[in-house]
């Protein structure tokens, strides 16, 4: 299958606490536009570069998902126009808070109507149980409103870093979307599931590489199905080009013995040690089809086009005595 043509103009869609920051870092690296969307107002900032929509909860002080929904509906006009006249428009959100399961289906939605839509989500870590079934019913009207989906799971990460506390890990990871981003005009994307895996900063870049495929290991139970391999090797430019040479050795050899597998690499420079970010197209079936259990075996009698919302409806019932 044809990589995903990436076209300018571009716009970077953040959604939430982590998606606003992930998506303001990287259009200053990508220098193009950006549009923050969050109900929370301290994730929102206004510039030549940055448009921001609040999405005013009014008097609900923790709304659910549903209830957040209904009040993103009311901006659709306004969101939708800002992203007219793009021709790509990347959509980044973390599917384990409310916002990102409240408002990442419906803006992915609407951005499709202007433009090829490239959305990256965070997945939340197994022990938040509150959250695991939204998140899994979010990525997949995501992946649906999309024309390709970056998905980066916080519990693999956690788990080959158990040493981590979760503010690290966050830092880490939102670092590895930054860096993805900023370099995928460069790299050609798949358009199906793509996996992004990463490591902390090492001294070696195959214990890098090692501790990014044990992360897509967790997440992936067929990794020989993977039919392309992206590797982005930060740090890359104190290492010999030997060395890179070997890093698409070992990508090749571990996903297809008959070397099949499509294996890319993209060299950046980084000021902290050497990490190594995989971004694997996983066609198949992946741990978050777990999330929704009831997606696959009733999808017509369980789901509907439009995401369910609660929105206030006063209806004037008279007193009668």
């Amino acid at each position: 299958m044809n990589d995903l043509l990436i076209k300018n103009p571009m716009l970077l869609v953040g959604i939430g606490g982590a998606g606003t920051k992930i998506a303001t870092a990287a259009s200053a690296a990508l220098d193009c536009k950006c549009l923050l969307i969050s109900n929370n107002k301290k994730d929102l900032i206004q510039n030549e570069k940055c448009n921001s929509v609040f999405v005013d909860s009014g008097e609900w002080v923790n709304p659910s998902s549903h209830k957040l929904r209904s009040f993103v509906q009311i901006h659709q006009d306004k969101i939708a126009s800002l992203m007219e006249g793009f021709s790509t428009i990347i959509v980044v959100s973390n599917l384990a808070g409310r916002a990102g399961t409240a408002m990442a289906p419906l803006i992915c939605k609407m951005a499709k109507q202007s433009g090829s839509v490239i959305s990256l989500a965070i997945m939340p870590f197994q022990f938040e149980k509150d959250r695991i079934f939204s998140s899994g019913t979010a990525l997949r009207r995501v992946r649906e409103a999309s024309d390709s989906t970056i998905v980066l799971d916080n519990d693999a990460f956690l788990d080959n870093n158990p040493d981590l506390s979760k503010e690290e890990c966050y830092r880490i990871t939102n670092s590895a979307m930054v860096d993805v981003i900023s370099s995928i005009s460069t790299g050609g994307m798949k358009p199906e599931m793509n996996i992004l895996c990463t490591s902390k900063a090492n001294t070696s870049s195959e214990s890098s590489l090692r501790d990014s495929v044990a992360m897509l290991y967790d997440d992936v139970s067929d990794a020989s199905s993977v039919n392309r391999a992206m590797v982005y090797v930060m740090g890359g430019d104190r290492i010999p080009v030997g060395d890179l040479n070997k890093l698409v050795g070992y990508v090749q050899g571990i996903f297809k013995e008959d070397g099949t597998t499509e294996v890319a690499m993209s060299s950046m420079a980084a000021s902290d040690g050497v990490r190594v970010h995989l971004v694997a197209s996983a066609p198949q079936k992946t741990r978050f089809d777990r999330y929704d259990p009831l997606g696959d075996i009733l999808p017509d009698a369980l789901d509907w086009d439009e995401p369910d919302s609660a929105p206030d409806i006063q209806l004037a019932i008279p007193s009668i005595e």
